[in-house]
């Protein structure tokens, strides 16, 4: 698998860094997508479908046969084709639940540090109360503070839980036990749970051990929504499709009756297209792209451990996304940014920005791209810390 120089290539991630940063001179290693080739399968199936008249598109019965097909095959997950709601992004989607079940002055709970979208679909949705529950940091080894957990949703009288599985920003992959104590307790307390799944196919092989969807862990059916997509998987973030599981029929008609309501209910036929090209046929590429990942991921690990051992690497179980703690050599976040951005010249996503005090010495850095970038970023950190 080649690296893509996508310079110039309407990618947000190299051609935005002037928006986001306010300077173009970085090395990007922040948003999460891929400077890998698109997979030949999506790439193939694109070119047939854009030789056909360009009209409104009807999702077909292969795509939803693709999508309980892979579920079943990789994640043990049976669902119903009644069961998937097609919307264009996670995001939208987790904005869009937010308001459909939950109401103004509600309050809804995620685990922090994670994605900060999560915070920012809470913050606008109309008098909701955002709720922070920290995980429980070792270290750099993150896990759930299941008496806290509990004592906040009591407290708040929290009506919905939105799971981080696996875990963006600190790299874990929960376990059966732990994503079934989250579920009964949230029942416990009668709120809907909204498990974000996306990163669900990049496991780190090493681990041992494959993703648990949460839905398979015990009958949670009219308690739980399970978000996917292909576009973290496979790299087909532009083409903004992703599948929403939602098998409690209730649930699943308001969920689509907002969306009608907002005129929110066309779909994208691009992204169903390459979704369906390689959920039936990607699985070989996506194979070949976690090693190169996790091979980055050991050799970033082993540089740190050799020549920088300040800088502390949280274990990666899942996604392509890596937590560096800098807090031997910054106490603020304004000094990681000033070594990161400022003498190391490389873009990462901060840890501030994912919700929790704790987080302010640490750093996202995401090593989906070659063995020479990675290397490049391992090179200008331990350079400058060197000189500190």
């Amino acid at each position: 698998m080649e690296y893509v120089n996508r310079r110039g290539t309407y990618s947000y991630k190299w051609d935005g860094l002037n928006d986001e940063f306010g300077r173009d001179d970085l090395l990007p290693m922040w948003i999460a997508d891929m400077d890998f080739p698109s997979p030949p399968c999506a790439v193939a199936a694109l070119h047939k479908y854009v030789e056909l008249p360009l009209g409104y598109f009807k999702t077909p019965d292969s795509y939803y046969d693709a999508v309980i097909h892979w579920e079943k095959d990789q994640h043990g997950y049976e669902i119903k084709k009644e069961w998937i709601c097609v919307t264009p992004g996670i995001v939208p989607a987790l904005h869009w639940s937010v308001r459909t079940f939950t109401q103004p002055g509600d309050s809804v709970m995620i685990s922090t540090p994670v994605y900060y979208p999560f915070m920012n679909a809470i913050n606008s949705s109309e008098q909701r109360k955002l709720v922070k529950c920290d995980l429980k940091r070792s270290g750099t080894y993150y896990e759930m503070d299941f008496e806290r957990f509990e004592k906040d949703i009591a407290d708040n009288n929290v009506k919905l839980y939105i799971l981080c599985n696996p875990h963006n920003p600190v790299g874990r992959v929960w376990t059966e036990e732990e994503l079934r104590r989250i579920l009964e307790i949230c029942k416990q307390y009668g709120v809907i749970v909204i498990s974000d799944e996306i990163h669900q196919d990049i496991i780190n092989p090493r681990l041992g051990r494959k993703k648990i969807a949460a839905a398979t862990v015990g009958d949670y059916d009219d308690m739980l929504i399970t978000m996917a997509s292909a576009s973290k998987s496979f790299n087909l973030a532009a083409l903004q499709n992703s599948f929403i599981i939602i098998p409690n029929e209730n649930m699943r008609e308001s969920f689509n009756s907002f969306l009608g309501k907002m005129a929110l209910d066309d779909v994208n036929g691009f992204g169903h297209i390459a979704t369906e090209a390689v959920l039936r046929e990607g699985e070989p590429w996506l194979k070949e792209m976690l090693k190169i990942v996790y091979d980055n991921f050991e050799y970033l690990k082993q540089r740190f451990k050799d020549e920088c051992p300040g800088v502390k690497v949280s274990e990666l179980e899942g996604t392509y996304l890596t937590w560096l703690d800098f807090g031997e050599f910054c106490s603020t976040q304004e000094e990681v940014v000033d070594l990161v951005q400022n003498k190391c010249k490389i873009a990462m996503d901060f840890g501030g920005w994912f919700g929790s005090t704790d987080s302010n010495t640490f750093a996202r850095m995401n090593i989906a791209t070659s063995r020479e970038n990675v290397k490049e970023a391992c090179d200008r950190i331990v350079k400058a810390l060197s000189k500190d």
